[in-house]
């Protein structure tokens, strides 16, 4: 191979394996989530059109239950506790933008965001301070 050939090979491998070879990068951080307040600003801004995944871990004690991050629908009674109703009373939620609409994460969520802003988390409970514990969010954005 001549030299030419050579540097040109080398070239092509440093764009691939430094990241300039077509793929996005990928940027994680994890947010810890307190249980006992309904928004958390997560100094994450995301950008529209950005491809958004969470991960969650842990769980909240509310009165003298435990509970995982899909939240409860055995007490129906307890969906006028909720920022959106319809969902799991407790479950985690996001939204983008202080004034953004709510979306439910649950354990995991994947998705486009369709707006730009910082991203919040949340508990789907409208009286968050008698809560106890913290959720684990890994936020990855491509």
């Amino acid at each position: 191979m001549s030299r030419k050939g050579t540097l040109a090979c080398a070239f092509i491998a440093l764009l691939v394996l430094g990241g300039c070879g077509g793929k996005k990068e990928k940027s994680g951080k994890t947010v810890k989530l307190p249980c006992s307040v309904t928004w958390t600003k997560t100094d994450i801004v995301v950008k529209p059109g950005q491809k958004l995944s969470l991960t969650v871990r842990g769980e909240l004690r509310g009165g003298q239950w435990l509970f995982g991050p899909e939240g409860t629908a055995e007490h129906p009674e307890w969906a006028r506790y909720s920022l959106v109703p319809e969902w799991p009373h407790l479950a985690v939620i996001g939204k983008v933008g202080e004034d953004g609409d709510p979306f439910l994460v649950g354990k995991e969520f994947s998705g486009t965001t369709v707006r730009g802003g910082e991203l919040y988390l949340g508990i789907n409970d409208l009286d968050a301070e008698n809560n106890d514990g913290s959720f684990e969010v890994t936020v990855v954005l491509q």
